[in-house]
């Protein structure tokens, strides 16, 4: 594990995947964290076709997770959101939206940001030697693991210092189908969006 990257001038960029099913406070916390932390540029949403190892695919439209991320990104000028791997369908590889971003942006900095579930699994990720030689992971502590990674060959790990948050997509869509506030679970454009689409009901 390093602690945060030296500045070398070279633009950086977090790619964040997942379902985002729907966006919640949790995942912009984590973002606005990395920006601080790591000094990126920018933070990349990249809402995920089919998640590798979910057996489950998303509940909500690859079309209302878009937009849902729009609304939610709002008017901080440094998140993106990016359709790359709706576009590309199938299953989602990591491996290969990181290819796309290489080929788009040759001189940039790349760095990946998940949870500690996530850096305890990566050895199960697809082609993970290459990935691990092409980004750096940003990891969030999560509840319930410990931050510890898989002996992967030229891996690169940072912790992020953000608070454990509690906030999850299941936690949002269980609110809404026992009829619950969404307060503070999601922001207000993204609540009016999934009550007026009726989802997660």
């Amino acid at each position: 594990m390093l602690q945060a990257r030296e500045f070398t001038g070279k633009e950086r960029i977090a790619l964040y995947g997942g379902a985002f099913d729907p966006v919640h406070a949790a995942h912009l916390k984590l973002a606005f964290a990395a920006l601080e932390e790591q000094k990126l540029d920018r933070v990349v949403f990249i809402p995920a076709a089919k998640s590798p190892l979910k057996t489950k695919g998303p509940n909500a439209s690859d079309a209302a997770r878009f937009k849902m991320l729009e609304l939610a990104a709002g008017d901080e000028p440094r998140f993106e959101v990016d359709d790359c791997e709706i576009k590309r369908g199938g299953v989602s590889y990591t491996v290969d939206t990181v290819r796309d971003f290489k080929g788009r942006y040759p001189e940039a900095e790349l760095y990946w940001i998940i949870g500690a579930d996530q850096l305890e699994q990566l050895d199960r990720w697809h082609a993970i030697e290459e990935l691990a030689g092409m980004v750096v992971f940003l990891v969030l502590a999560r509840p319930g693991h410990e931050l510890s990674a898989p002996p992967v060959p030229g891996l690169i790990w940072i912790e992020l210092n953000a608070p454990i948050m509690d906030e999850s997509s299941t936690l949002v869509r269980e609110a809404m189908a026992a009829g619950d506030s969404l307060k503070g679970l999601v922001p207000e454009t993204v609540e009016a969006f999934i009550r007026a689409e009726g989802l997660y009901i």
